[in-house]
């Protein structure tokens, strides 16, 4: 579905609605426009099937709508979907739906009791430790190297990099201050003297002066968005001839692979993502545990 559509009044106050919700539940805002965006893409999927009403959804309507995501583009790789990203359009779908009973506009939820579609469990791609010196050494700018710092270097989240202020650079002891990660938890982050020196340079020689707090900023001076970064990125991947659907997310999985296989055990890495729970740690890792274990024991 390439052509936008443009909403009904009846399903622009549903998704309002749904909009209050979210904030004063708490959703981090990252997770708000996610769940929202998908949200929208349902509601634009049943303008262009013709359905113009919630209470005209039936079991049906959803199954081809989980078929037409099976089919969709990846719009940012290329290729399918993943069943992770299938799986977040149909959960975002049902809750919307859920919120419509509690608010009286719907009788009955027509995705109770549908049987989402499971997850594979597939690890997302990352770089091995020779592709990322591909990748610095084909660094043309100090805004592609400060990326590959902060996703890379730092592992930070997607979100947490974006929303990095030059003031949350602590120059004087070297540290990097998150403010808001992820369940609004902050952290802070020691700078080695290569990223360290980096960011002066770019903020010296690269960044505009303007008004704007943000450290990473796009063409219109404002603070840069994930799709900016990520083309950045793209450009870079595309440059040192690393054919792989890497993403800036990415680069914190292989940070986590790569401190792993130079010996770091898997406690300190939990603390150097931020992570609460080891076990999500572990899904990061992505490491030939053999190669690992005879490395550690050498």
């Amino acid at each position: 579905m390439k052509k936008q559509v443009n909403l009904n009044s009846n399903y622009t106050a549903s998704v309002a609605s749904m909009r209050t919700y979210l904030r004063a539940v708490g959703y981090q805002k990252g997770t708000r426009k996610a769940m929202e965006n998908n949200i929208l893409h349902f509601l634009e999927w049943l303008e262009s099937e013709g359905i113009k009403e919630l209470k005209s959804v039936e079991i049906t309507e959803i199954k081809d709508f989980e078929k037409y995501l099976n089919t969709r583009e990846n719009q940012t790789y290329g290729g399918s979907l993943s069943s992770r990203a299938i799986y977040a359009y149909l959960a975002a779908v049902r809750q919307f739906f859920e919120q419509e009973v509690q608010r009286g506009s719907l009788v009955k939820n027509p995705m109770s009791g549908y049987k989402l579609p499971k997850v594979s469990c597939e690890k997302s791609e990352t770089v091995s430790q020779s592709e990322m010196k591909i990748l610095y050494k084909n660094c043309a700018s100090l805004e592609e190297r400060i990326l590959l710092h902060l996703y890379y270097g730092l592992g930070l989240r997607r979100s947490e990099g974006l929303a990095l202020n030059i003031k949350s650079i602590d120059f004087r002891n070297s540290w990097l201050h998150i403010e808001n990660g992820k369940g609004g938890k902050g952290r802070t982050m020691p700078l080695t003297p290569e990223i360290k020196s980096d960011l002066k340079a770019y903020l010296l020689e690269h960044r505009p002066r303007v008004a704007e707090p943000a450290l990473l900023l796009n063409r219109s001076k404002k603070r840069m968005k994930g799709y900016t970064a990520l083309k950045i990125l793209r450009k870079l991947l595309k440059k040192a001839k690393i054919e792989k659907r890497i993403g800036l997310h990415s680069l914190r999985h292989s940070i986590a692979t790569h401190l792993i296989e130079n010996g770091m055990c898997l406690e300190q890495v939990r603390q150097y993502l931020g992570h609460t729970h080891l076990e999500t740690t572990q899904k990061y890792v992505h490491y030939d545990t053999e190669r690992v274990f005879k490395s550690n024991v050498q």
